[in-house]
């Protein structure tokens, strides 16, 4: 059967650690290492064939108690549908998975595109524009998963937005007021104080070169491509002209200086994800740059932690920024076996109830209007930032994918490693790294 022979795939494309769900399952045994899950199941062949022969193949990037809560709401489409659900967890080996996967031509019947729906899943999936939810998506994720011909691809639930996660108390305790900080130097000021204060500025979990890479992601915007910067390198970096040693170089000497000022962890190469997570919110951190999921997953720690969203600074005293994407979007293989299942299964994932649980879960913004997760902490503390700020905070894509050929994201993490490995060459390592990333792909 051809389940069979995907699952055989799967494996043979280098799923190591797989989440596989099964709904109306008779048993599960759950093992958790290392952010990685695996569930094994035996299904019960008897409640199975009573309700449904169908069972969808869902692929998702999400671990944890993230993953725990995804699997609930299978279960209960599978309650009101009868159609089955396998639900696959590759962990941090998510994207080489599907690589392969797309290589092969072997790929779920719905996966989580997680931010490249046009520009790297679109050949694979079926366009949802006759779809009736799709009136309901938010105008500032519409444009994000919209290609140059006016087609969508996937049901998006919610909107990835990325900033600056602070602890509150470790602000107070080191006489920092996170909304008069607006440029780098106010957050290089920010940084001496919370020092001083005997704890780490900047916490990054470098063993993964994903939180490395987001470094760049946030900072980079500011230097060279959002609406006020008056040397925009925007079409520079999209048609292969931009001059990396002239404009990437501030940035990777900002890095630089900041680890030359002791503002990261000491050990930035090797700590991981979860030990970032925990000093933010254990109070041994006074910040951690990434998504704003990271304040959900550090409340799970520590309940009582006070922590709260900055906006990106400008370096040049401009507007302040918030990079977004796709966050939780799901779309439908073109050749799945059971492309009327899978338009249930996405109908029901932008369902209010449904899609307010998902965006709650995953830390997110919810994508569709009229659904609003306000009670939530993350966005509360989206909203007093957006507040603060107002006028002067603009809202900008992903830089990596939009600016830069697809497939780079693990070169500026690697490029990064190179400034925190290298203090004597690190900057011109950098550059040279990325540059010559930047220069293959783009000629492809």
């Amino acid at each position: 059967m051809k389940k069979n022979t995907k699952k055989l795939t799967a494996i043979i494309c280098g799923i190591s650690m797989v989440a596989a769900f099964m709904t109306g399952c008779a048993s599960e045994k759950n093992v958790k290492d290392n952010n990685q899950t695996e569930v094994s199941s035996e299904t019960n062949e008897k409640d199975k064939s009573s309700a449904s022969d169908v069972v969808l193949e869902v692929e998702t990037a999400w671990t944890g108690d993230m993953l725990d809560g995804l699997q609930k709401i299978m279960t209960q489409f599978t309650e009101e549908t009868g159609i089955g659900i396998e639900l696959i967890a590759p962990g941090d080996d998510y994207e080489n998975v599907m690589k392969t996967r797309m290589a092969s031509g072997d790929l779920p019947d719905i996966w989580e595109t997680h931010g490249w729906s046009t520009t790297r899943y679109s050949e694979y999936l079926t366009p949802v524009n006759d779809q009736p939810w799709i009136s309901k998506i938010k105008e500032s994720i519409k444009k994000i998963i919209t290609d140059s011909d006016g087609n969508i691809y996937v049901a998006p639930v919610s909107i990835d937005p990325a900033s600056i996660c602070y602890n509150k108390d470790v602000f107070e305790q080191a006489g920092v007021d996170a909304t008069e900080i607006r440029t780098w130097t106010d957050f290089e000021a920010a940084c001496d104080k919370i020092l001083a204060a005997e704890k780490v500025p900047i916490y990054v979990g470098g063993k993964s070169i994903h939180n490395i890479a987001n470094l760049f992601e946030v900072i980079a915007p500011g230097f060279l491509t959002n609406e006020d910067i008056a040397d925009n390198q925007g079409n520079a970096l999209l048609d292969g002209s931009f001059d990396w040693y002239e404009h990437w170089t501030p940035i990777a000497k900002m890095l630089d200086e900041w680890q030359q000022k002791k503002y990261f962890n000491s050990d930035i190469l090797t700590a991981s994800d979860d030990a970032a997570i925990q000093a933010l919110a254990n109070g041994e951190s006074g910040m951690v740059i990434s998504e704003n999921q990271t304040i959900t997953q550090a409340l799970s720690y520590n309940p009582d932690a006070k922590l709260g969203l900055m906006a990106i600074p400008s370096p040049y005293g401009g507007k302040l920024y918030i990079s977004s994407g796709e966050g939780a979007c799901y779309g439908m293989w073109k050749d799945s076996e059971y492309p009327d299942e899978c338009k249930k299964l996405l109908e029901f994932l932008v369902r209010d109830d449904i899609s307010l649980q998902i965006a709650s879960i995953h830390g997110r913004i919810p994508a569709m209007e009229g659904v609003s997760n306000d009670d939530e902490y993350v966005t509360k503390e989206f909203n007093i930032m957006m507040d603060t700020f107002q006028d002067d905070l603009i809202f900008v894509n992903y830089f990596d994918r939009v600016y830069l050929p697809s497939g780079m994201w693990n070169d500026m993490g690697i490029s990064g490693n190179e400034i925190f490995m290298n203090p004597e060459q690190g900057i011109n390592k950098c550059i040279e790294t990325i540059k010559t990333a930047y220069e293959e792909k783009i000629s492809q």
